[in-house]
């Protein structure tokens, strides 16, 4: 049986990432993915021919010169994907029920818009933007030169972004704007890191980009190019146990027990979900113990719509607050049939052009809670009681309620819909709880904050508990993870080798 360096743990944009940096390496790499497909939260699904993402929705820092752009190229995935921007001048619009703001793409023209939309905060906003374009400069794997500053890095996560905007007089509207894309990372803003949010505000003012076949494409592309470099992959192979001896990693065994000998496994999964799989415990209980107290993200419902009316109008992505106080979406989840609530919708197809049938597709977010679903938390998908599809439906009708008041070309025009909840993200990407985002990204955890190389020799994790969330926070961490196994300024000076 073939030896393995490095076993990856799962399939998503992180585990996929980690495994064709280490298989440029040549190291002998191999992914199991419990699935059908890999994907992870990249995963979309096909109903009557229409394909509805799940998690994918678009991409910032793909322009030239970007961040994303570099480390893709590393990759060997940009000249697989077709890249379709996002109207620069008009990209999302935030919507509240007396007041609407189109955005722009780019930093500079944002805070022109900022300054225009709202005259007499001119101070703080030019405050606030200085602020987060200097906090960006200490992330050192957030800048193309790789400079950056570690102690104010860990510094900027000593205070909230919310205490940061209440200091320099932000009104409730303008910190409505300036905190209105939180759910990116799913925390609320009183809980955020100012460091935490200033990452993710850098990057989604960057640029915004569309993929041509979305996440499968995505994935495609990650595949294709981990097996160019010698790496394997295998699917529908879920890990049940991680067999060490002394304390020293021996390989994995999958539920239908096939057995894969290691040196190293790179974890990609919620890290909460390792430590039943040992067949010894080989780390503290002080360890696990923390971790397994850590809190996770909120979840999501999610509804995918097919649709005969003309969206054509509807380029852009819409977020819509029933007010100003973004923490108080957190609190009101869609199992709990609210009147009015947060809700993130795209229409896919009026950027990427309409099904072959003439359809329009819309996908929406909208925050939910897995404690609403507790009671059929032992039922398996596809097999689910009727208690629960009937409120799910219950849920799914007063997600279309009130997403006719937003785009009310599609009343009477539904040809299609279904939707997901907690448990359905929980079944699919086997995060506890259906947790969107991971483990939250507060500012309580992350002063001590996961790290990649854990005390057990050749087990690391990687993926979107670590670092950051989102397409740039799990690509970057990736990049993390193999520079604790390569060395960092080893796989810089690669990156610039091959990218410059």
């Amino acid at each position: 049986m073939k030896k393995y360096d490095f076993v990856v743990i799962g399939s998503g944009l992180g585990g996929l990432c980690a495994a064709i940096i280490l298989a440029k390496e040549n190291k002998k790499v191999l992914v199991l993915e419990q699935h059908f497909k890999p994907g992870g939260y990249l995963h979309s699904f096909k109903r009557h021919g229409w394909q509805f993402e799940t998690g994918f929705h678009f991409s910032p820092e793909l322009g030239d010169s970007q961040i994303l752009q570099m480390y893709w190229k590393y990759l060997g995935i940009l000249d697989k994907l077709e890249l379709i921007p996002y109207n620069k001048d008009h990209f999302h619009s935030l919507q509240f029920p007396d007041f609407r703001l189109d955005l722009h793409s780019g930093l500079d023209s944002m805070q022109e818009l900022l300054n225009k939309t709202f005259p007499d905060e001119k101070k703080a906003i030019d405050l606030f933007i200085k602020k987060i374009t200097e906090l960006k400069r200490y992330f050192v794997y957030f800048n193309r030169d790789h400079i950056g500053d570690m102690d104010k890095e860990h510094s900027s996560f000593e205070v909230s972004v919310m205490d940061f905007l209440n200091s320099i007089g932000a009104s409730e509207k303008l910190k409505a704007v300036l905190l209105a894309h939180s759910y990116l990372y799913g925390v609320p803003p009183s809980e955020t890191p100012l460091g935490t949010h200033a990452i993710f505000f850098n990057a989604l003012y960057s640029s915004t980009t569309d993929i041509k076949g979305g996440g499968d494409a995505l994935c495609n592309a990650l595949v294709e190019s981990l097996k160019e470099n010698g790496g394997d992959i295998l699917f529908k192979k879920k890990v049940t146990q991680i067999k060490t001896e002394n304390k020293k990693i021996c390989g994995v065994v999958t539920e239908d027990e096939s057995y894969y000998e290691c040196d190293s496994i790179i974890f990609s999964a919620n890290p909460k979900l390792a430590f039943s799989m040992f067949d010894e415990n080989p780390f503290r209980s002080a360890y696990t113990n923390r971790i397994m107290e850590m809190e996770n993200t909120s979840s999501h419902f999610g509804a995918y719509i097919a649709t005969s009316a003309d969206l054509s109008n509807y380029k852009h992505d819409t977020l819509y607050f029933p007010s100003y106080d973004i923490d108080e979406l957190y609190k009101n989840p869609a199992s709990a049939l609210p009147n009015d609530s947060f809700m993130y919708f795209t229409v896919p197809t009026a950027r990427l052009g309409k099904t072959p049938d003439g359809k329009e597709l819309i996908e929406t977010i909208s925050m939910d809670t897995y404690n609403n679903y507790q009671q059929w938390s032992d039922s398996k998908f596809g097999k689910r009681p009727q208690e629960y599809k009937d409120f799910k439906l219950q849920i799914q009708e007063n997600v279309l309620r009130q997403l006719e008041s937003h785009i009310p070309e599609i009343a009477g025009k539904i040809d299609f819909i279904e939707s997901s909840t907690p448990l359905t993200n929980e079944h699919f990407t086997n995060s506890p709880q259906g947790c969107i985002f991971g483990i939250k990204h507060n500012m309580e955890q992350m002063r001590a904050p996961i790290r990649a190389k854990t005390k057990l020799d050749g087990f690391y994790y990687t993926g979107q508990s670590l670092i950051f969330p989102g397409i740039v926070g799990v690509t970057i961490t990736s990049f993390v993870t193999c520079s604790d196994i390569l060395g960092q300024q080893y796989l810089f000076d690669k990156i610039d080798k091959e990218t410059r």
